[in-house]
């Protein structure tokens, strides 16, 4: 499961399509049309998917929390901005960015720098000290899942079938454009999940929060490029709401991952530096 870890929001996207016999709808000024239906598509992208080597992202996210109470709000408001180098077989990562947060009066910009293989294990760069800290392995797959990965995709396809028809399928000259809307009861547990999977196992939500919690104006949106199926980029803007004892939290996050170099990635290697300067927590 690790060695697919990084590419499972590429076979998940794809996975959505899996069951659809329609043909994609042509966007205004598109010359280009495919007649590939959507498990056409759906089948040639996992069988590009399954021989991709390596591949370079870019993942922004911006999330911003406002907390009403007794007529007052408060916003927390956080932007990252990382670039990876991510290579399969074997699994491996290099991660460099920022996280800026904004908590009232008070604004935090945190740099962030991480690798990670297989055979090493996972190293953090402190942005404070300026110091390389290798995490404990029991740590490992919880932080994998923490990086902006799915741990485990096999269920998420499962929730995800239910949710075929409500695809919008189109093209344009180079792409196919997946468009799935998330609004109302049913989509509910699905998002649940994804936010487990990303969260990690801590993440706990009472009976309360989830009984008041609904999702609005949210939507995947997914380009899966015509010539070599790769995906090229996946784009979730979510909105959740709740509202407890006259308490309204609202949680609007826009997160992108434009992916691209399919397979000139060159090869992932922790520095000696880093390894033999590395403490460990």
């Amino acid at each position: 499961m690790k060695k697919r870890y990084f590419f499972t929001a590429t076979a998940m996207s794809l996975a959505f399509i899996s069951a659809c016999g329609d043909t994609a709808a042509p966007v205004s000024g598109t010359k280009d049309e495919s007649n590939l239906t959507l498990e056409q598509v759906f089948e040639k992208a996992m069988e590009r998917q399954q021989n991709l080597k390596s591949v370079h992202a870019v993942a922004t996210m911006d999330q911003a929390t406002n907390v009403m109470m007794d007529g007052e709000t408060m916003q927390l408001t956080s932007a990252s901005n990382l670039e990876m180098d991510i290579q399969q077989n074997p699994l491996a990562m290099y991660t460099k960015g920022t996280v800026e947060m904004n908590m009232g009066s008070e604004n935090y910009e945190m740099p962030l720098e991480m690798y990670m293989t297989e055979e090493d294990g996972f190293y953090l760069l402190n942005g404070d000290t300026n110091e390389w800290l290798k995490l404990p392995e029991e740590q490992y797959t919880q932080m994998l899942a923490q990086a902006g990965a799915q741990a485990d995709a096999t269920e998420q396809l499962k929730q995800l079938e239910q949710f075929v028809d409500d695809f919008a399928f189109e093209q344009d000259d180079e792409n196919y454009l997946l468009t799935l809307n998330i609004e109302g009861e049913k989509f509910k547990q699905f998002m649940l999940a994804q936010m487990g999977a990303s969260l990690g196992e801590s993440m706990e939500m009472s009976g309360d929060i989830l009984a008041n919690m609904s999702f609005e104006d949210s939507e995947y949106n997914i380009v899966v490029a015509k010539d070599t199926f790769d995906t090229k980029e996946i784009d979730l803007d979510l909105k959740i709401i709740t509202n407890i004892d006259g308490q309204e939290t609202t949680i609007e996050n826009d997160a992108k991952i434009v992916y691209s170099k399919f397979d000139v990635v060159k090869s992932i290697e922790i520095p000696n530096e880093v390894k033999n300067k590395a403490k460990t927590e």
